[in-house]
């Protein structure tokens, strides 16, 4: 199986990037782009304990 053909099955979606930048990149089913993002997900329970966390002040 070449390459191509292993691609052409991937479905489009994150996933780590191959470049080893430790973000997620983006593969739009045919090449890889070169949108990225954080690979880290915060639990949303923790994503909103921080939200009400006080504002820092000044």
């Amino acid at each position: 199986m070449t390459l191509e053909i292993q691609a052409a099955s991937t479905p489009r979606g994150w996933y780590t990037d191959p470049a080893g930048t430790g973000m997620l990149r983006w593969w739009n089913g045919s090449f890889w782009t070169t949108d990225v993002k954080s690979a880290y997900r915060m639990n949303p329970a923790t994503a909103y304990a921080l939200h009400r966390l006080p504002k820092p002040r000044g």
